[in-house]
Order: structure tokens, then sequence, then C-alpha cells
């Protein structure tokens, strides 16, 4: 008989967040009475068949360990990489070499500052995409007039057209894809210097697209310190700093 695929959670965490500024990383920042990792990593948890959720985090970084103490379900991982892609790559492998995942199985390797993670919409996207060969991840329509644009001699941005939005697709999180088929898309795609900005761009060379599922803007990414006030509003939490 078959193995049944089981399903696992996969957040690199390793990231310094440049672009946040700030004292500390954006997955420690405070929203509401938790720091922004817990609250994405709780959001895989919310659908049971994630059994476990495993958090990749810098070698040296003691806060997530101590944020998860306790918690059966949540494993860290100290084997961040240089870069997000690195991290995902470097986690998946060494699940995938210690059997704690089959090859088969479904990651789903999400965020760690995209809090704002319905349940129906993981309930989405993992119904939706375990019926399709390669994977899927959660999108939104692209609802903003896109700009292509140069730079001027004086350093000032000028657009220079319009780029048509039909067809075009905001990437979110999570994003699930079979243990393997991801690890070794990924590693190829490292080899031949590709550029990777997502888990699912690397399955996309492998000649099938994963399936987009229509997410919310509930799940937006936090990138700017700004960011968190956003989120707290949209997922209805007290906010009192950025920090």
């Amino acid at each position: 008989m078959a193995r049944i695929a089981k399903y696992f959670g996969l957040v690199p965490a390793g990231g310094a967040g440049r672009r946040f500024g700030g004292s500390i990383p954006k997955q420690y920042a405070m929203l509401g009475a938790k720091t922004v990792l817990e609250h994405s990593v709780e959001a895989l948890l919310a659908d049971p068949r994630v059994e476990k959720v495993f958090v990749v985090v810098a070698s040296d970084d003691s806060t997530a360990l101590a944020l998860f103490r306790g918690n059966s379900q949540v494993t860290c991982l100290p084997l961040g990489g240089q870069e997000r892609v690195n991290s995902v790559l470097n986690g998946l492998n060494h699940l995938l070499e210690n059997l704690l995942v089959g090859e088969t199985d479904w990651v789903l390797v999400h965020d760690a500052a995209r809090p704002g993670l319905s349940a129906a919409a993981l309930k989405s996207l993992i119904d939706q995409g375990s019926e399709h060969i390669a994977g899927a991840l959660l999108a939104v329509p692209v609802a903003d007039t896109l700009k292509r644009t140069s730079l001027a001699q004086e350093g000032e941005v000028i657009a220079q057209h319009t780029v048509p939005r039909d067809h075009l697709w905001a990437a979110q999180t999570p994003q699930m894809f079979r243990a393997q088929a991801l690890s070794m898309a990924i590693s190829e795609c490292l080899y031949k210097g590709a550029q990777l900005t997502d888990d699912a761009s690397a399955i996309e060379t492998l000649g099938i697209g994963p399936l987009i599922v229509p997410g919310h803007v509930e799940n937006m990414k936090i990138t700017q310190a700004e960011d968190l006030r956003t989120v707290a509003r949209l997922l209805g939490l007290h906010q009192e700093n950025f920090e």
C-alpha cells in the first residue's frame, strides 16, 4: 500500500531584515502580545494536518529556541544560510537526510514575517495543492498599475510605459511542494546561478507550473517597520509601538 504523504511546515527565519531597521530582526518584533515569528508559526499549525513546523534560524540565534521551548510541534534548526533560499535548502536537506520527512511528503514553506495567514487560506492551499502534481502557492491578483521605469542621469526614476497586469499575481506564502522535488529544484537553480525570489520559481524551472490558490491581503509580508501597524490593524491586534 502506498505511503500517505504527510504535511510539514518550514519557516526560514535566519535573516536580519535589512529594510526593516530597528534593533531586532523583524521576525522578533512584537505584534500584539506575541512576536511576528510566533504568529507565523502558529498560523501554520492551525491546520491539524500540519504535523510539525521546523524553523531555520542562524547558528547563533537563541531567541527562537526560547520562544518555542516546550512546544513539541516546533523544532528550531540552527542551519540558517546567507540568503533565504540557502536556509530553505539547508533545512530541507537536513530533514531529508535525517528521515524527518519523506521524499514525497509535502513541505509548506512560509515566511517568518508573514503573520496574517488565515486558517481558511491554509485549508484551501492544502486541499487544492495536494491534488496538483507541482504543488501550489497562495497569491493575490495584482491590483495596482505597474510601471516599467528607467533611471535618468540625475538619479530620477522615470516611468517608461505601463505593464499590463492581466494574468499577474503577487506571490505569498505558504508555498507547498514535495520535499525531494523542492530540494532538487533549488539545488539545480543554485548550481546554475539562477536568482530565486521564492520557492515556486525553483519548481517552475522544472517545466511544471504550481497551482495558484487565491490568498488574502491580510497575509501581507512585513518588510518595513510601519508594516507592523498595518498588519496589527488588519488582524485586529493592539499595537503600541513598532517593536
